[in-house]
């Protein structure tokens, strides 16, 4: 690749790499925004969620002090002895104190902002305004219980009218409020946890979207790269193993490759009992062809060559340039008599018709057939052999060799072969 193209394919490359980078980081930074969003807003909810159960608490055990307390005044009211009496003031002291506290903290609850209760109007209502007012009720029952248990007489009367209002208040309207502030209490929670789900349900869209969007924006692409560089690769290696077998100046394969074919061919052919012939052949007097027209005129004969001989073998038919001018057809499937046909028609192919530059040409072929248990190399012998004769022979014929002897096949019978273009020696 030439350095200003190659300049160019680093900088689309690296525009690739940091476009990559920044959406992969944009992402990573939207996944931590949601997630850190996702844990405040639920945190808070929890925290809020948690606040309003214990509010709620507090105002079931308001209920629980009440009755209390009203149990507390008909015990006391009915108690005989003094130091009963006594005790029995005690406790109802103590429950006052605590429903009073307990007062206290749900009032400071309404005017917490990070309270359920302070957003919530209907609390407020309930405990401000009529026809509920809890909070003037609320400290009313306190005042008339402390009368009440405090009063100088030994014995409160049942008839006591201070005791019927504490006893009726209590058990009515008190008990009544207090059960619509746990309901709106927990519909408050409720709400809250709505919210909660609702929150959660749009995390997990926003997550589902996000690694959407991450596939389509950030993984397709890395894919579609990684498959195209991929394909390149091996497009690449594919080109380089078959630069590596293949003979540069004819395009036809190489010795190389030629080695790899034969010994899956031998093998093949006695694995399986089918015949496998060769063809070897080269040119006639290649060498008066260079040193009279040159070499460039001789590598232009070597590519017409080699394009004649493709264009008349089978696809399953190998040509490889053996050496020099040197050629070689592997032809599977194929007997001895068939191979020597198709030698023929190769003979024939090239004697026919003048190469570039007015050269006129021919070909010497040998043939021969793989034997039973002979190696490439014993069978290479007897093709180069049989070559050899057809030189010796009068050049531009075929010769095909048998296990032990050759045969002419064209060229010699009738007592006459034909015509050498070049004339001159065996070469």
């Amino acid at each position: 690749m030439p350095p200003p193209a190659r300049d160019q394919a680093d900088a689309r490359s690296g525009r690739y790499k940091r476009g990559l980078t920044l959406r992969y980081v944009a992402a990573l930074c939207l996944v931590a925004a949601l997630a850190l969003l996702s844990y405040g807003v639920f945190r808070h909810i929890g925290a809020t969620i948690d606040r309003s159960a214990a509010i709620t608490a507090i105002n079931g055990s308001q209920r629980l002090l009440i009755q209390r307390v009203l149990a507390q005044c008909l015990l006391l009211a009915a108690a005989d002895d003094e130091e009963a009496r006594r005790d029995i003031r005690a406790h109802l002291a103590r429950a006052v104190d605590t429903l009073e506290a307990n007062h206290a903290h749900l009032l400071a609850d309404l005017g917490d902002p990070g309270s359920l209760a302070a957003h919530s109007p209907e609390l407020a209502a309930l405990y401000f305004k009529p026809p509920y007012e809890l909070d003037r009720r609320m400290r009313f029952f306190l005042d008339a219980t402390r009368t009440f248990y405090r009063s100088d007489a030994g014995r409160p009367a049942l008839s006591d009218p201070k005791f019927l209002d504490v006893l009726a208040f209590g058990q009515d309207e008190l008990l009544r409020d207090l059960g619509k502030v746990v309901q709106e209490y927990q519909r408050q929670a409720v709400g809250r946890l709505t919210i909660l789900r609702r929150v959660e349900l749009a995390t997990t869209v926003g997550m589902l979207a996000l690694l959407a969007a991450v596939g389509l924006c950030i993984l397709r692409p890395m894919v579609r790269r990684i498959c195209a560089d991929r394909e390149r690769l091996e497009g690449a290696n594919e080109a380089l193993t078959e630069l590596a077998v293949t003979d540069q100046l004819t395009g036809a394969y190489n010795r190389l490759k030629f080695n790899q074919v034969m010994e899956h061919e031998i093998k093949r052919t006695g694995r399986y009992a089918e015949p496998l012939s060769v063809i070897m052949f080269d040119i006639d007097r290649f060498k008066v062809v260079n040193d009279t027209y040159g070499h460039a005129a001789g590598d232009d004969m070597l590519r017409e060559l080699t394009r004649r001989v493709q264009a008349a073998i089978r696809a399953v038919d190998w040509l490889f340039r053996y050496g020099g001018e040197e050629f070689v057809v592997a032809a599977p499937h194929t007997g001895r008599a068939q191979a020597a046909v198709l030698a023929e028609k190769l003979r024939a192919l090239v004697a026919g018709a003048p190469f570039p530059h007015g050269i006129a040409g021919s070909i010497s072929l040998g043939v021969t057939e793989l034997a039973p248990g002979e190696t490439v190399e014993e069978l290479m012998q007897r093709v180069d052999a049989a070559l050899y004769e057809a030189k010796n022979s009068g050049r531009n014929r075929v010769v095909v060799a048998e296990a032990g002897k050759s045969e002419e096949a064209s060229g010699g019978r009738g007592g006459s072969s034909p015509p050498d273009p070049l004339g001159g020696n065996v070469g």
